[in-house]
């Protein structure tokens, strides 16, 4: 008696196989919740947004004083300094491809405690720049507006931003895409001006800003120190890895392009503004705060004058606060899907938007916008405290991981250039004044407090339960 052989069933398709820049973060424990919609020129357009274009405009009378007229040599050797910040960020965006930036770096190639530290670091650098910014840009319409409170105006702003980052990453850079042009077109008629200008012999392009024979060091250093501030912030595209298409090695390219184009756009709009004014310094108060203006006043039309004020004030400030938004939002899922914050912040959209990261973001800029409004100077100081401190863990970071662990022999990349960077983000640290430093310390210590609870309360619940899920999506 012969058996018929069993009718097969449905065959159920092969599992789809994880591209490779994925498998690397499911290599490292991730599960992808995160969307990849970012090609390599709208990584570009995120970091140039968050750079600011325009950024020597608010810095140009200060760096001027302090170079002894020399701004082009003092962006120059800031962009020197945040170089050797930006070769580690390549290092380690190859070997981590994560949405955490220096916090993942370092929880992943030292251990969670230092990556805790670099965290809450990077926390106060990130939370506090949209608040800053919001400040800034509510102040600059409060002008315009006299009749509507800062509060309201903030609001406006926060709001705004707020919706644009829910709607994802894509339509984020789309919008970005038409500041960021709005910006270079107003640079590009500035330099066109001048140009004019020189063609028809009333100004003459010199190296003045860039090198002359009685220079000081001393000089040009302080001056480097204010411009760093405006290279803060080149490491936003790493929050991004976890979005780009091609993964570390996309973000890893993107930061080396990013530092060379913003050297660019403040090199010559410093050498332009210079060729202007002629000054080797400038009176303190307005006219040293105002010294860009002047400059455009000098040798621009009339109608010129207003557009240069208000894409500086309005257009240039918020394409900002838009993408520190959305960087500090990725940062905040990093840590809460490591447990170091609520694990609920690490919850995404189906198409992947870190949704409840976005909205505490934005509930915290306004909270810290209308408490600090009177204390701009303060914020930008914590800032720059935060970023800088949390570069100073990176080094640390590839040295550990490349040079000491991994034994990859190149002495150049992973020892000499961590240290030499290093060695000038602390020298630049040591200026900050002691109240900066102590606030700074603080907040560190108040993080530190707020992840042993943290790993505490995990470690209590991983003893009931030993399968935690690490991700989870709505």
């Amino acid at each position: 008696m012969t058996t018929a052989a069993p009718t097969p069933g449905p065959v159920a398709p092969p599992p789809i196989a994880a591209s490779a820049v994925d498998q690397e973060l499911l290599n490292l424990g991730y599960e992808p919740t995160l969307k990849r919609q970012l090609n390599f020129g709208a990584l570009l357009v995120y970091g140039l947004l968050f750079f600011v274009p325009m950024a020597p405009v608010a810095v140009f009378g200060i760096v001027v004083n302090r170079s002894g007229g020399l701004p082009v040599l003092a962006y120059l050797v800031a962009a020197f300094v945040m170089g050797l910040s930006a070769l580690s960020y390549r290092e380690m965006a190859l070997r981590y491809p994560v949405a955490g930036s220096v916090y993942g770096y370092v929880r992943l190639s030292t251990n969670r405690h230092l990556g805790a530290a670099a965290g809450w670091l990077m926390l106060l650098d990130y939370t506090l720049l949209p608040s800053l910014l919001t400040i800034l840009a509510a102040i600059s319409l409060g002008h315009l507006f006299t009749a509507v409170p800062v509060v309201v105006l903030a609001a406006l702003f926060i709001g705004a931003s707020m919706l644009l980052n829910l709607m994802g990453i894509s339509i984020t850079t789309r919008v970005g895409l038409v500041l960021l042009l709005v910006q270079l077109a107003v640079i590009s008629l500035f330099a066109w001006f001048v140009l004019r200008a020189v063609a028809a012999g009333d100004l003459h392009l010199t190296m003045d800003a860039l090198w002359r024979a009685d220079l000081s060091w001393p000089m040009v250093l302080s001056a480097a120190s204010i411009a760093c501030f405006s290279y803060i912030g080149f490491d936003a595209v790493s929050t991004l890895n976890e979005e780009a298409r091609g993964g570390g090695k996309s973000v890893a390219w993107a930061t080396g392009v990013l530092l060379l184009t913003a050297t660019v756009l403040f090199a010559v709009q410093s050498w332009l503004a210079a060729t202007v004014t002629h000054a080797t310094s400038f009176p303190q108060g307005t006219g040293t705060t105002r010294a860009f203006y002047d400059a455009v006043d000098l040798v621009a039309p009339a109608w010129f004058r207003p557009v240069f004020t208000l894409t500086n004030a309005l257009v240039a400030i918020f394409a900002c606060l838009v993408v520190s938004h959305a960087s500090s939002s990725r940062l905040v899922f990093a840590m809460a899907r490591d447990h170091a914050l609520p694990g609920f912040l690490a919850r995404t959209t189906r198409r992947g938007v870190p949704h409840f990261a976005t909205v505490a973001v934005a509930l915290l800029t306004l909270a810290v916008a209308v408490g600090f409004a009177s204390h701009a100077e303060m914020m930008t100081s914590l800032v720059t405290f935060g970023a800088l401190t949390s570069y100073v863990i990176l080094h640390v970071a590839v040295i550990h991981s490349c040079f000491l662990r991994e034994r990859t022999g190149n002495w150049l990349v992973h020892l000499v250039s961590p240290i030499l960077g290093a060695a000038c983000l602390l020298a630049i640290l040591s200026r900050t004044d002691t109240m900066t430093r102590w606030l700074g310390l603080g907040w560190l210590a108040f993080g530190m407090v707020v992840h042993a609870l943290m790993s505490s309360r995990r470690s209590q619940t991983s003893a009931l339960s030993p399968v935690s899920p690490t991700n989870t999506k709505d």
